[in-house]
């Protein structure tokens, strides 16, 4: 089934909405726990015409995507399958493997770069955090974007660079659940405390 909705652009509301795919990804991925993960499939990166946000399944029925659904399917499977989702080439495997995170937080980022009287160029990565650390991924560039296929690691490293120099855009309706969290947490360990 298609589902076209049409939007005036806005950083923010696209962003909010690749997430909420990565988080109907995550749902799809944990329902269905033979679906294979997205670097063990023959997905690859394709431009687009007309822009079309793919659900894991459509993305592994159709065999390509652009930079948004490849996102949101990465950041969804690292959501439902936590440390299983990444490779000991990955940044952060370690640590997740070791801690047995079972759901890693992730989400869709823009990253953009905007020269003056121009406009700007978006691309979907992935950024997720373990214990703690903020790494990033770029499906895209491991898919096929680039002349060569990258690794996690070289793809952390690249985003980086990038983003100390255009900035990242991250939705602010994910980042403010995630405070939510944190202070209802901290919360409830001074309750605790109070009460011992």
């Amino acid at each position: 089934m298609n589902i076209t909705v049409a939007l005036t652009f806005n950083e923010r509301d696209a962003v909010s909405l690749l997430n909420w795919l990565a988080r109907c990804n995550a749902r799809l991925l944990r329902e269905r726990p033979s679906l294979p993960l997205l670097y063990a499939t023959s997905v690859k990166y394709g431009r687009e015409e007309e822009e079309t946000w793919s659900d894991y399944i459509q993305l592994l029925a159709q065999g390509w995507e652009d930079c948004d659904a490849l996102a949101a399917a990465r950041a969804g499977e690292l959501i439902a399958r936590g440390w299983k989702a990444l490779s000991p080439r990955d940044p952060g495997y370690a640590a997740a493997k070791a801690a047995n995170l079972t759901s890693i937080p992730s989400e869709v980022a823009l990253t953009t770069q905007v020269r003056q009287g121009s406009h700007g160029l978006y691309h979907c990565v992935v950024r997720y955090v373990v214990n703690g650390t903020v790494w990033f991924d770029d499906p895209s560039a491991r898919l096929g974007m680039l002349p060569e296929r990258l690794t996690g690691d070289e793809c952390h490293e690249r985003i980086v660079t990038r983003v100390r120099l255009a900035g990242i855009r991250r939705d602010p309706e994910h980042r403010m659940a995630g405070r939510q969290r944190h202070h209802a947490s901290q919360r409830s360990r001074q309750r605790r405390r109070e009460s011992e």
